[in-house]
């Protein structure tokens, strides 16, 4: 008798007569074909990989009864065989239901215990989420899809389908679900934040029975593996992968495959994400797999990277995904309208001296490019960075950019030098002034605001003039929750900015405050004091404050202080094609190439950063090309 078992997570099939499935022609099966290990000492085949560890069970379940061979299985193998029927059942269901809601022939009335309403399309999402059990929810950013899983717990938690929620992502969602909780049920769900040491991990793990909502990084998720297996089995969970983008890759890591090791112990699976599709349609496979483990609706991952290449199939991958996601758009969200004012800051004197040599310095070196491509693409960005720093604030010319990694300027003449060194010894920069008188007439009319700067010296130069106003930080350096330091972390410093009953100002850095972070029931004001050439960021940090929740009467001012006669002007026309172009993309089904966020960083496209630069040179020809002329003649 041939016999299937997991032993330590090998799959291993033995043959216990000691000759049955060994002649050539299965012995091809197993080890050619399927990746088997022959371990002919003890009569049996060991299967190790866990990427492919379930897809292998099912081909040699498959080849045993197609060759008549009787067999039984261990427990934990009959598991998950019937754990794949009931797949495929649900799988055939949820395409059945998934068009019904499409073509609107569907509509459910849903009980819900939430004390908060839901928006038509949320209702929709959740109908949605319902019907086809394990679903995807790639909703624009603000849309609420936090409110759409918790309506959808509240309902299978009522119908003891489920009865605790794992929800996997970036830390900075942590504190937005806990927040969300409150909202939605009128009280907060009992929390265990999955960090800290492994002592303390093990204590939650060990208390588990308290908790009804579970947090994790991708890194714990990656670490505490087995863990969280474990949990899966012991209560029906609803484990939920929200800013799902971060595991797109198909060539595997170490948080895809986690999460892939993990999907098949779930009652319920969701992936949410704003930006599903970063790059290419090969971003869609860890996060569809994940839903249906048992399904491969994509197929393995080889033949579906082979299928992306061919353009004449992405329409077929459309349509093979289509049921099990659901999308709200841009424009279905009904924000009121936004305004924007532009603010045209004329430069002082020194300012406009540093900015007007860094500009000459910058086109007589035009024809000394680096040859490596590397090292050009780096040096091209230190050029422009070192534009905008003069541009907000000369001293930032002499600190080293850890946000950019670009170094202290040097090299650029003695006299240059020295009034980069003594520069607030003269004046205070153009921007800062205009920043610092907009901030105290927003304080007289009692209102809050967000200031957003690139750069960490120019939020503790803002930190130090606001002394008289109630003042939060966000940027690299500071931790991010307790668990870091419980006095003073990111978290506290959001928490406390939305919930003082006074005007204050927030000065952040869109790096790190653009991902689940949302202001817009505190604040209606934000300030850009600079600005680069990335949009994505750009978009994620006007989305914090223009969500879902405002009134029709609330209004969102945006407050661009653009620098005359400087890269600002150049960075505002391009941020202003690009945010036209993403706007576009984001009403369609499956916006591809937008932004991406991984790890709150949000990289531009070589084709980008070239085109950026290329305007950056034609505006700057334009505008000092007779001191460019002049210094050429001097032999300077």
């Amino acid at each position: 008798m041939v016999k299937l078992e997991f032993q330590n997570n090998v799959l291993i099939v033995q043959d216990q007569k000691g000759g049955q499935i060994f002649g050539w022609e299965h012995r091809v099966f197993f080890t050619t074909a399927s990746g088997y290990q022959l371990d002919a000492l003890n009569n049996r085949y060991l299967f190790f990989d866990q990427r492919q560890i379930n897809d292998v069970l099912i081909e040699t379940v498959s080849y045993l009864d197609e060759q008549a061979i009787e067999f039984e299985t261990d427990k934990e193998v009959a598991k998950r065989l019937d754990q794949f029927k009931s797949d495929r059942g649900d799988y055939e269901e949820a395409v059945r239901n998934s068009l019904q809601i499409q073509s609107s022939t569907r509509k459910d009335n849903i009980n819900l215990g939430l004390v908060r309403s839901l928006k038509p399309y949320q209702q929709q999402g959740l109908s949605h989420l319902l019907a086809v059990k394990h679903g995807a929810n790639f909703s624009v950013p603000g849309s609420g899809k936090t409110t759409v899983v918790y309506a959808a717990f509240d309902f299978l938690r009522r119908k003891d389908v489920l009865n605790k929620l794992l929800v996997i992502g970036p830390r900075s969602c942590f504190f937005p679900w806990e927040d969300e909780s409150i909202a939605c049920f009128g009280y907060s769900l009992k929390s265990a934040r999955l960090t800290g040491s492994k002592m303390k991990r093990q204590s939650l793990y060990l208390q588990s029975d308290r908790y009804d909502l579970f947090l994790c990084t991708y890194q714990t998720a990656t670490n505490d593996l087995e863990e969280l297996i474990n949990l899966c089995r012991r209560y029906r969970l609803f484990v939920v992968i929200d800013e799902s983008h971060n595991i797109k890759r198909i060539e595997g890591g170490v948080w895809p495959e986690a999460i892939l090791r993990i999907a098949p112990y779930a009652v319920r699976r969701a992936v949410l994400s704003g930006t599903p599709v970063p790059n290419d349609h090969k971003d869609l496979w860890t996060q569809v797999t994940f839903l249906w483990p048992g399904k491969q609706i994509l197929g393995d991952r080889n033949s579906y990277r082979y299928r992306c290449e061919d353009k004449t199939k992405l329409e077929i991958i459309n349509q093979s995904i289509r049921p099990f996601f659901y999308r709200t758009k841009k424009s279905e969200l009904d924000l009121p309208p936004v305004n924007f004012r532009k603010y045209e800051c004329e430069l002082s004197p020194y300012q406009a001296g540093i900015y007007r040599a860094l500009s000459v310095k910058f086109l007589r070196e035009i024809d000394i490019e680096p040859d490596d491509k590397r090292v050009l693409r780096q040096w091209r960005k230190a050029k422009m960075i070192r534009l905008i720093q003069a541009a907000s604030n000369p001293t930032l010319l002499s600190q080293y950019s850890e946000e950019f990694d670009v170094p202290p300027i040097s090299g650029e003449g003695a006299s240059i030098i020295q009034l980069i060194d003594k520069y607030p010894q003269y004046e205070t920069p153009a921007k800062i002034q205009v920043a610092n008188q907009l901030v105290h007439q927003l304080f007289e009319n009692g209102e809050k605001v967000v200031i957003w700067t690139s750069f960490v010296h120019n939020i503790r130069m803002l930190q130090h003039l606001f002394q008289d106003i109630r003042t939060f930080i966000v940027y690299g350096v500071v931790p991010r929750d307790e668990s870091e330091d419980i006095e003073f972390n990111r978290e506290q410093q959001i928490r406390q900015f939305k919930e003082i009953n006074e005007p204050g100002v927030l000065i952040a850095n869109p790096a790190a405050c653009a991902e689940s972070i949302s202001l817009h029931t505190a604040c209606h004001h934000a300030a850009y004091l600079d600005r680069t050439f990335n949009c994505g960021q750009y978009m994620q940090s006007l989305d914090r404050i223009h969500r879902i929740g405002l009134g029709p009467n609330e209004n969102v001012t945006y407050h661009i202080l653009i620098a005359k006669d400087t890269i600002d002007e150049t960075i505002d026309r391009r941020l202003n094609e690009k945010q036209k172009n993403m706007l576009h993309l984001l009403e369609d089904e499956l916006p591809l190439g937008t932004f991406e966020v991984e790890e709150h960083q949000m990289e531009q496209t070589e084709d980008e950063e070239t085109i950026d630069f290329e305007e950056t040179l034609k505006d700057l020809s334009k505008k000092f090309k007779s001191d460019f002329s002049d210094a050429i003649k001097r032999g300077l």
